[in-house]
């Protein structure tokens, strides 16, 4: 299960569109709260892939710094997708979004889809809540909608 929404009104997944270059910038359109909500075992299923390369990526960084950057205080080593999940969620959230914002977008929307409405701006929030992942920010409404 996915759902967005817009300001609260549900809408279709290929009404909302994200792009790396514009990311974060400031633009001329009127600004909307957007939230994505995925079942939490879709998420997990379908962000494990890039969740474990980029930890093993990390793990081979560590590896030639000799330095391990803990992901939240007090890790000793970096935890399974589905056990950070279960961690504090500003650190869920730091941690997501430095190293895969793109890549969670990408498991539902097309990026730089012409044909949306709205253009998402930032990824403000992403939390584990019961047993789903709610994911909240500003997109913009493109001026010809």
């Amino acid at each position: 299960m996915i759902l967005c929404r817009i300001d609260g009104s549900s809408i279709e997944a290929h009404e909302l569109t994200f792009s790396q270059l514009s990311f974060g910038k400031e633009g001329g359109s009127v600004n909307f709260n957007y939230e994505i909500i995925f079942a939490k075992d879709s998420f997990i299923e379908k962000l494990i892939p890039f969740y474990d390369e980029g930890v093993e990526e990390l793990r081979e960084d560590d590896g030639i710094t000799g330095e391990f950057e803990p992901p939240y205080p007090g890790a000793t080593n970096y935890p399974s997708l589905s056990d950070f999940l279960d961690i504090e969620n500003r650190f869920l959230y730091e941690y997501l979004y430095a190293y895969h914002k793109f890549d969670i977008l990408s498991l539902v929307l097309s990026e730089d889809n012409n044909e949306s409405g709205y253009i998402i701006n930032t990824l403000e929030s992403i939390d584990s809540a019961d047993e789903n992942i709610v994911i909240k920010g500003v997109a913009l409404k493109r001026e010809r909608y």
